[in-house]
């Protein structure tokens, strides 16, 4: 629960307008669109996984090129589908964060 309300505390911090929907596998965040969620999806192998962790996921129109990243996917053309997973509230920091911005402006512009 501390990643978590660290994460949405900052997310709160750099979007505007941002509407939280709490569901039984991920929380969203959106504003006029989703724009990034939280979950536990299993983005690598158990014994590489922390025994404490979330998973942010946030959408960009490009592919971002980072180590941070877990997964990434296309799921349409020139949308791309981010996977971090987070296992301490020092990893919730700037970068992670401008990305997180930078999805809720893109997610703002979709039409």
């Amino acid at each position: 629960m501390p990643l978590y309300e660290a994460f949405e505390q900052k997310v709160f911090s750099v979007a505007d307008g941002v509407k939280v929907k709490v569901q039984k596998t991920q929380i969203t965040f959106s504003n006029r669109h989703n724009f990034a969620f939280v979950s536990f999806l299993p983005v690598r192998k158990a014994k590489e996984r922390p025994e404490v962790y979330i998973v942010v996921t946030f959408g960009l129109g490009y592919r971002l090129e980072s180590t941070r990243i877990d997964a990434v996917v296309e799921p349409y053309p020139g949308r791309w589908t981010h996977h971090v997973l987070v296992s301490g509230t020092e990893e919730i920091d700037d970068e992670l964060m401008g990305w997180v911005k930078e999805a809720a402006v893109f997610s703002a512009g979709k039409r």
